[in-house]
């Protein structure tokens, strides 16, 4: 199941970005004919230069963080929810956190 990686992978890098006693939260909601998850950090944020690159495969703008990575997920992610028909927004501030905001289609299956 693809979007079961997508939240794999969209867990995975938050926890990695979180410093102790940070926050993730969790939301979704549903409207009209889509579901919406939004994922909110308290982490580091991103610079601009990360923002731009940050679905690019193989790009890493932190690697500062103890957990190694293969600069994969968020490739794997913005493909698997436009395979989906959906979409993925974000909105970074460095030093404060971000917020992915994740909409997909709902089925009648």
């Amino acid at each position: 199941m693809l979007i079961h990686q997508v939240w794999v992978n969209r867990l995975d890098n938050a926890i990695k970005h979180i410093a102790n006693n940070g926050t993730l939260k969790i939301r979704l909601c549903k409207v009209g004919r889509d579901a919406i998850f939004r994922l909110e950090d308290s982490g580091s944020g991103m610079s601009d230069e990360t923002m731009a690159h940050m679905f690019d495969k193989f790009y890493q703008g932190d690697t500062s963080h103890s957990m190694a990575g293969n600069g994969l997920g968020l490739t794997l992610v913005h493909k698997i929810i436009d395979l989906c028909g959906g979409n993925i927004e974000v909105q970074i501030e460095l030093g404060r956190g971000s917020i992915f905001t994740i909409k997909l289609p709902l089925t009648n299956k």
